[in-house]
């Protein structure tokens, strides 16, 4: 059975794509099955895996228009469902649906002998998507940077993973808080850090492994590319295998 790892942060720009796109390389090359579903109507995830024409996305399957094998595509290393930029007007709809909470979990049953793991990268909100992704999943990462403010939406993502966890998800669990674009030379990144590794209500909940600040991560989605096949041996991908094998030691299928 596949774990399910939901990627969320109501906040943009705290790399969810990139950890998305990323951890789902560094498994797939550790030899796992990995499938990636884009949840954001800006599809940054699907173009960054080069598909740039979409008729069949994830819209249609959670409405069930499509079948999950209609929308779900393989690729080289892994597999997607991608996302559209009319996703939005998909949500408006699913909003309507009787348990609409539910409708990724439903969806996804079929498959889950088929892959080791599924990583949902969601969009910067706390809608209708990010519940279904909660709901669905085994674990959530959020990712965010060592900035002013970053403890604000973390309380909200809490409050919200809490309730989910008590009416419709036992089995959630928060993987870990990665910080991302980490910069060891400043203060301020390191008291951040410190702060929220000894904040009991986060103990033994931040990853060890941080992602620092590289241009080859930016410089790769931009591209259509991962940072494995862009740069192997930049900083990128040496924090985002350490970020797999970290993950696997504490949760993964061994």
């Amino acid at each position: 059975m596949a774990h399910i790892i939901s990627v969320i942060n109501n906040k943009g720009g705290t790399g969810k794509t990139t950890t998305t796109l990323n951890l789902g390389m560094a498994l797939s090359g550790l030899g796992y099955k990995v499938l990636l579903i884009d949840f954001d109507s800006q599809s940054n995830l699907t173009s960054s895996l080069g598909i740039n024409k979409v008729e069949n996305h994830i819209g249609k399957l959670l409405l069930n228009d499509l079948k999950i094998n209609d929308v779900l595509v393989p690729l080289e290393h892994l597999s997607v469902i991608p996302s559209t930029n009319y996703l939005l007007d998909y949500e408006y709809r699913i909003n309507s649906e009787p348990g609409r909470e539910y409708l990724l979990k439903e969806a996804l049953e079929p498959i889950h002998p088929d892959f080791d793991y599924i990583i949902v990268d969601c969009a910067p909100s706390l809608g209708t998507f990010a519940i279904n992704s909660l709901v669905a999943a085994d674990y959530f990462i959020v990712p965010m940077q060592a900035e002013n403010f970053a403890f604000i939406g973390l309380d909200k993502i809490i409050q919200i993973t809490d309730k989910v966890k008590k009416r419709m998800n036992s089995r959630i669990e928060m993987a870990g808080i990665l910080f991302v674009k980490y910069s060891a030379r400043t203060k301020f990144s390191k008291a951040v850090f410190k702060s929220l590794s000894g904040n009991v209500r986060f103990k033994r909940k931040v990853f060890e492994t941080k992602i620092r600040t590289d241009i080859s991560l930016m410089e790769s989605t931009a591209f259509g590319e991962n940072v494995f096949s862009y740069a192997p041996k930049s900083h990128g991908a040496e924090d985002y295998l350490n970020l797999a094998n970290e993950f696997i030691k504490k949760y993964g299928k061994k």
